[in-house]
């Protein structure tokens, strides 16, 4: 280390100081304060003299803020995904609409009395008290033909998924 490094590292602190003045952010402070070292030193090094250090490392720090500014400006504001991405636009997801269709297709498929059961529970979103009006059967009835209908429509729903990479692989 060389005697204008080590006087550009004595007032270190000062620099620091002078950064967190005018960002307020010690973090950001400090790598201000670093970059300006460094700055200073590889301008040593390149041969030339430094008369007044102090002025010369918080010049630097000026600098470097209005560089970081500069370039912010020019990147633009920076935004956190997480604030924002429930307003992104998605593409609908083309698996999860044929699985969407797969599943109609099984409840289509289903004997007549489960089909209105699920159909009316399950999609329509009907109390199994209203279904059981609605049909002029026991609620036990609806809650059987439900659960029939539901087992039917997982064992299909199954079969689909095991024969899709069958399917994928020809």
């Amino acid at each position: 280390m060389t005697i204008t490094e080590m006087q550009a590292k004595e007032h270190y602190s000062s620099v620091q100081r002078t950064a967190r003045r005018l960002v307020g952010n010690r973090a950001d402070a400090d790598d201000i304060a670093q970059e300006a070292l460094l700055r200073a030193i590889v301008y040593v090094r390149d041969g030339r003299k430094v008369e007044n250090w102090r002025g010369y490392l918080n010049r630097i720090v000026r600098n470097v803020i209005a560089d970081d500014y500069a370039r912010r400006k020019r990147q633009g504001p920076v935004v956190d995904l997480d604030d924002v991405q429930s307003s992104l636009g998605v593409l609908p997801n083309q698996y999860q609409r044929h699985r969407v269709h797969e599943m109609q297709d099984a409840i289509d498929a289903l004997p007549e009395q489960q089909h209105d059961v699920v159909q009316m529970i399950a999609v329509d979103g009907m109390s199994y008290r209203a279904a059981a009006e609605t049909l002029g059967v026991p609620v036990g009835t609806v809650m059987s033909r439900l659960y029939r209908g539901r087992e039917t429509l997982k064992v299909r729903m199954d079969e689909a998924m095991a024969s899709e990479p069958a399917a994928a692989a020809a």
